[in-house]
């Protein structure tokens, strides 16, 4: 379960191809999920598409055949594909002013692929398990990523490596969880003594977590 910054056709693909069922957001899903919500007529995601002969038919009834494809490349390194298609004449089209500002005749770009990833995220997200993810992923993760990187400035992990950094994010996990179990002692009457001793093991624990780095490292060092 993750947002909409996550519903990238190479997040879809590498998860479709793990055998990851994923339940990610794309970039307007929260806007479909409105009472009042309704479709652009003009927008590409809206034209009628003929998956058969490949043409989409614009809002005046005009076929907009395919012209090529464009192929980009993520930050990743990651090729997407979309195909484009162009109409064949707008001049003088009563819509105009309302389907495209651009001179010329219109051409739009579809990515067919992630269209298709999103179609599937759709059925995941509204049956009946989605929903439930959904309502639990508000109250689970986002208070606790709130308190991380605004109230305890963790913004960014402070090592490099795959297992320096998990050993990192590892002990700034045990110091957050004895710190709410503090909180949970005193706000159920415990002893003062008991919850200082749980508020210096994680005092020590995020302060100190560098220096237990550093020696781990020394002794990897020195053993090679």
């Amino acid at each position: 379960m993750a947002d909409s910054g996550y519903g990238s056709e190479e997040n879809y693909r590498f998860m479709q191809e793990n055998g990851i069922e994923a339940f990610i957001k794309y970039n307007y899903f929260h806007k479909e999920q409105r009472p009042r919500y309704t479709p652009n007529p003009f927008h590409a995601e809206s034209l009628h598409y003929n998956e058969g002969e490949d043409y989409y038919v614009c809002p005046m009834g005009q076929h907009m055949n395919r012209i090529g494809t464009k192929r980009d490349k993520t930050a990743s390194g990651y090729i997407t594909e979309s195909a484009r298609y162009k109409a064949k004449r707008c001049e003088g089209c009563p819509l105009r002013g309302s389907c495209f500002k651009a001179r010329g005749n219109r051409i739009i770009e579809v990515n067919h692929r992630l269209n298709q990833y999103k179609r599937q995220a759709r059925e995941r997200l509204l049956s009946e398990e989605g929903i439930k993810h959904r309502g639990r992923r508000c109250i689970e993760p986002e208070a606790v990523f709130g308190q991380m990187k605004y109230n305890m400035a963790y913004r960014r992990f402070r090592h490099v490596g795959e297992d320096k950094v998990t050993m990192d994010f590892a002990f700034f996990a045990i110091a957050f969880n004895i710190k709410k179990m503090c909180a949970k002692l005193i706000k159920e009457g415990k002893g003062l003594i008991t919850v200082a001793k749980y508020m210096f093991m994680g005092l020590f624990i995020t302060r100190y977590n560098w220096n237990i780095a550093t020696c781990c490292q020394m002794h990897e060092e020195k053993v090679a």
